[in-house]
């Protein structure tokens, strides 16, 4: 065994180094220094091993090479590399505590390049590696540790960041390898301490929390040190930050839902243009996607306010809008208005737009009901007694009324139940008193994430079997007195209503936004002939096929879109010549 090991390094020695080092700049063969053959011990398992070569570089292991002769598996090489580099003794043989996270293996004269990172398998982190396409110069294997002394530090895209950042930076904050709230947190607020304090960030939690681990504070460092941050983030890649939180959630032990960014794109563009100077509030934010969505549309980051009452979704917005708008350094940080508290508190009364989706829970657990007395009548029913009506969706439908100037524009992600329990009948009366509708969507079932708590982590599944629906309104009278509201409801409406439904798909391979999205856009295109010509055109079936189904004879989701009239004025609706019907629930409403 001893003369097959002395015989794979012998043929390093004089074959593959010089390769390395004459084709690719890799340190010559003879440079002890920078280059470990057989002298790094590796403890694995019981044992102690080897690896035939490490390339150094200013103490840190950046390159390991594996070797094995003709006719040897190339799984088993690999396996062994793998097991080298998570094993690695990075407490006496790396300076920083930096593991080598690319290696290359030879059978015989064949040489294969390799690079080891983390990704997410459901609700875990994995280790994972891939191929690469081509062989790694030493000089792009230095940058990619931050090394090279180069004066303009690299700068990432939101591909770069999602796999060499945020996929390196997640698995530092768990021991177990599971993404939970907390890790997720420590996610999002390490970039956000970076982002506010720049090079003092390592005197701020949650980097002090690493203390006892100093390999990891190490890691955080490089990440830091090897990117041009400031001038690499922006609006794409806040989304990609934003869909790697959503992703992890999509695991069963997290309950926390955030709204598709296909959903806000569409809601914002039944609302249209945005000044400036128009006032938006989003009271119960969650990630902070619809604000961003609202300043992209054109109103200004000084007159938007969004307030999360969970610590969680708070960091997660402050830093999705830091990175979205580039804001860096405490003042910078400071003006981004997201707010940390009750959004069912006074929060004045002349927004121009209130849009969201608030939670949907039928109590309310929060607390505070005394401060939210102050703001939103209790006893709603005027029966005499305080809180027998306060389900979540409740308060935050009213609280939205209230907060809305008169002209200003409501536009909520409700259950869809809101529009025909008749526990609701009470609520509907109260919208349909200071509101004009002006467009209901329904929309299907799995769009969204059960729950907003993630107190409640082993409950519900992983999409909400609950039905939504999207409601838009302006609000047309003050509400000056809440009393109790009786005879008009949304049956009675005495104007036309903008009403479409998104059916069930029969799949829903892939993302959510890949089979939904071309759904909203044809309700979209609808929508804007309605405004124009207050009357809809003909439309056909929408068919999204996933890869495998391509080239069968599939039928497409069909979408129903119709206007509603009051009975007493007996107008015949407009007739749309498909074959798409409206959505039961909505149906049963305005029949």
């Amino acid at each position: 065994m001893a003369d097959i090991k002395r015989s794979e390094i012998s043929y390093l020695i004089q074959n593959i180094l010089p390769l390395f080092s004459s084709q690719l700049g890799f340190p010559l063969p003879e440079d002890e220094e920078n280059i470990k053959i057989d002298q790094i011990p590796v403890r694995i398992a019981s044992g102690v091993k080897k690896p035939d070569v490490v390339y150094y570089w200013e103490g840190i292991p950046v390159f390991l090479i594996e070797a094995k002769r003709d006719n040897k598996s190339e799984e088993d090489a690999i396996d062994q590399a793998l097991s080298y580099i998570k094993n690695y003794p990075i407490d006496e043989y790396s300076r920083d505590s930096i593991r080598p996270r690319f290696f290359a293996i030879t059978i015989g004269k064949q040489i294969s390049f390799y690079a080891h990172r983390f990704e997410i398998d459901k609700n875990n982190f994995k280790d994972w590696y891939e191929k690469l396409e081509s062989p790694i110069f030493f000089e792009e294997l230095l940058q990619e540790y931050g090394l090279k002394r180069i004066e303009k530090k690299v700068s990432f895209n939101p591909d770069i960041f999602r796999k060499e950042i945020l996929n390196e930076l997640g698995p530092i904050y768990n021991l177990e390898k599971k993404i939970t709230p907390e890790v997720v947190k420590n996610l999002a607020h390490q970039i956000l301490s970076f982002l506010q304090y720049g090079k003092d960030y390592t005197s701020h939690k949650p980097y002090l929390d690493l203390e006892n681990y100093k390999d990891r504070q190490a890691q955080v460092r490089h990440l830091y040190e090897k990117f041009d941050w400031i001038n690499s983030i922006g609006p794409e890649t806040a989304k990609e930050f934003r869909s790697y939180i959503l992703r992890s959630f999509q695991g069963t032990n997290l309950n926390q839902y955030l709204t598709e960014q296909c959903v806000i794109d569409f809601m914002l563009g039944l609302i249209g243009s945005l000044d400036s100077n128009t006032k938006v509030l989003d009271f119960e934010c969650g990630s902070g996607g619809f604000l961003a969505a609202a300043i992209y549309k054109g109103a200004d980051l000084s007159n938007i306010r969004g307030i999360d009452i969970d610590e969680l979704p708070y960091i997660i917005a402050k830093t999705y809008m830091a990175i979205y708008f580039k804001k860096t350094g405490n003042d910078g940080i400071e003006s981004i208005p997201i707010i940390i508290g009750n959004g069912l508190f006074n929060q004045g009364r002349e927004w121009d737009l209130i849009i969201g989706n608030p939670a949907g829970g039928n109590k309310y657990e929060h607390g505070g009901l005394e401060k939210i007395g102050e703001n939103i009548d209790l006893d709603f029913d005027r029966n005499g007694i305080q809180g027998n009506s306060l389900s979540e969706y409740n308060l935050s439908i009213r609280q939205s009324v209230l907060s809305s100037k008169v002209g200003g524009k409501i536009c909520l992600v409700l259950p869809e139940g809101f529009f025909s329990n008749s526990r609701d009948e009470i609520l509907r009366n109260y919208v349909s008193k200071y509101c004009k509708i002006l467009a209901i969507i329904s929309l299907p079932r799995g769009v969204f994430k059960k729950g907003t708590s993630t107190k409640q982590q082993k409950k519900g599944s992983q999409t909400s079997s609950q039905k939504m629906s999207i409601i838009y309104a302006t609000k047309i009278n003050c509400v000056e007195d809440i009393d109790y509201v009786n005879d008009k409801d949304f049956s009675d409406l005495s104007y036309p209503v903008f009403l479409a439904t998104i059916s069930q798909p029969k799949s829903k391979i892939g993302l959510i936004c890949d089979w939904l999205e071309p759904q909203l856009d044809v309700i979209q295109e609808q929508w804007q002939e309605w405004q124009s010509l207050k009357k809809i055109k003909e439309i056909q079936k929408v068919i999204v096929l996933s890869k495998s189904e391509k080239n069968k004879d599939k039928k497409g989701f069909q979408i129903a879109i119709s206007e509603k009239v009051n009975k007493k004025t007996k107008t015949k609706p407009i007739e749309v010549k498909t074959k798409t019907t409206i959505n039961k629930n909505l149906k049963d409403l305005f029949s």
